[in-house]
């Protein structure tokens, strides 16, 4: 499905339970090893080791984030005609560039040119086999109008 996102959408993501309980994890983790440094015990420098091995051993688990992932975007192409305003979408190819004269229109023989150039980033679509074919057809639908 071609369809930008919105900046909101990623504001507004909320934070499942797996992520709540690791974070949570993370600073029990980290409070431990303060709990060690702090009451101490018979020996002072065995509990120092382990109290700040616990804090390092934390704080650098609770920087490590998973690296999100390039999005996939896909470049178009809308070509406009001149006279009757016909409109054709196709792929982005070398040597593309605003105004480009692209041969004639389909329907009245005037010139077409291209109107505009933009990427669009592609959603992962959760159902794949129903939103594919319904993508693939408004797609098909759009670029034919």
């Amino acid at each position: 499905m071609i369809d930008e996102e919105d900046d909101e959408e990623i504001l507004n993501k909320k934070r499942s339970l797996k992520s709540i309980l690791k974070n949570l994890l993370l600073i029990g983790l980290i409070a431990i090893g303060v709990l060690f440094m702090y009451i101490g015990g018979t020996d002072q420098v065995t509990n120092m080791i382990i109290g700040f091995t616990f804090i390092c051993l934390g704080t650098t688990l609770f920087q490590m984030r998973k690296n999100p992932s390039d999005p996939i975007r896909q470049t178009l192409t809308i070509l406009k005609c001149k006279a009757c305003g016909a409109i054709k979408v196709r792929n982005y190819e070398d040597g593309d560039f605003i105004f480009k004269s692209m041969g004639s229109c389909d329907k009245c023989n005037n010139s077409i040119e291209i109107h505009q150039i933009y990427s669009v980033k592609l959603k992962k679509s959760r159902k794949k086999d129903d939103k594919l074919e319904k993508s693939k057809k408004t797609l098909t639908e759009t670029i034919e109008v």
